[in-house]
């Protein structure tokens, strides 16, 4: 996820042009009402495996670069929103304790948790090897690159792509790695490359697929699965493609913290609450049937 280069100005923007509204956050009104029967009760057991300093604080420190739509980025108000924020949320009441957001760069949440400045971090984490010399990583999503196209013309195998018109925005991996690989198939299987349209933002390439200029759009698949729900069935999306897990970072060697992290995770699937959350923001094609601590394969 943060190796690409959404912005929430972009996907602030895709919602505009998708449904005429003026922002891509969801109204916390509106929010609040799908949300309301979410069982967030506190699950004991996680509860227990906590650090005892997190437990006298009452609260997760969580620094969040909330610039990442819909994953995490700005209400209206400028406290943090999306998916990440719902998702924690749910797992502090399980936990027992509140969530304190600390609004932070990216380049700067590592660093904090590692020195204890920060409990977590959210901001689309991938799980990688690197990652886990010096963070546990709390595995909750995978993430990968993914089409939308229009209802009518549904993408269902990276072929359908071959010869096609895609919108693109200029300088992420989508153009600049995933679809030259997507070429090579294409090639091999004697069909014609993929013909990129890029876009400085990623709501040019939106509105260039609503709009008929393009034949789809490709970008990270939680930017995709929301620019989907958006559109109000407009748009449908492919499968995604080159999956990594993703989650949240915390420090090694800080007790059972990240087993509580994962045991709170897993009684929000068990109870439907995950499932919930990621489908109110259209990013369940990212749902985990299992989840873990560092399942990153390189």
């Amino acid at each position: 996820m943060r190796n690409r280069t959404l912005t929430v100005l972009a996907v602030a923007a895709v919602a505009a042009v998708l449904t005429g509204c003026s922002s891509g956050a969801a109204g916390s009104a509106d929010r609040q009402t799908a949300l309301t029967d979410l069982k967030l009760g506190t699950d004991s057991s996680a509860a227990a495996m906590l650090p005892s300093d997190i437990q006298k604080a009452g609260k997760l420190v969580v620094g969040v670069d909330p610039t990442y739509a819909p994953n995490e980025f700005k209400d209206k108000d400028g406290a943090p929103i999306g998916w990440e924020i719902d998702l924690i949320d749910a797992v502090a009441a399980k936990l027992g304790v509140k969530t304190d957001y600390r609004v932070a760069k990216f380049d700067n949440i590592v660093p904090s948790i590692l020195g204890q400045k920060y409990d977590m971090g959210l901001g689309g984490y991938y799980d990688t090897k690197k990652r886990e010399e010096t963070l546990d990583m709390v595995d909750f999503f995978t993430a990968g690159n993914q089409f939308a196209s229009p209802a009518a013309k549904p993408i269902t195998n990276e072929l359908d792509v071959c010869g096609l018109k895609i919108a693109v925005q200029n300088g992420g991996s989508a153009p600049l790695v995933y679809l030259p690989e997507v070429d090579k198939k294409c090639e091999a299987a004697g069909k014609p490359k993929t013909n990129q349209l890029g876009y400085d933002t990623q709501d040019d390439a939106t509105a260039a697929v609503t709009l008929g200029r393009a034949d789809a759009m490709v970008a990270d698949s939680p930017v995709i699965g929301y620019a989907a729900k958006l559109s109000k069935g407009k748009l449908v999306t492919s499968p995604i493609y080159d999956s990594l897990l993703s989650g949240t970072p915390v420090k090694k060697d800080r007790g059972q913290f990240a087993q509580a992290i994962l045991a709170a995770l897993q009684s929000l699937q068990k109870d439907g609450s995950y499932t919930k959350i990621l489908s109110y923001w259209g990013v369940e094609n990212g749902a985990l049937d299992t989840m873990q601590i560092n399942g990153a394969t390189e």
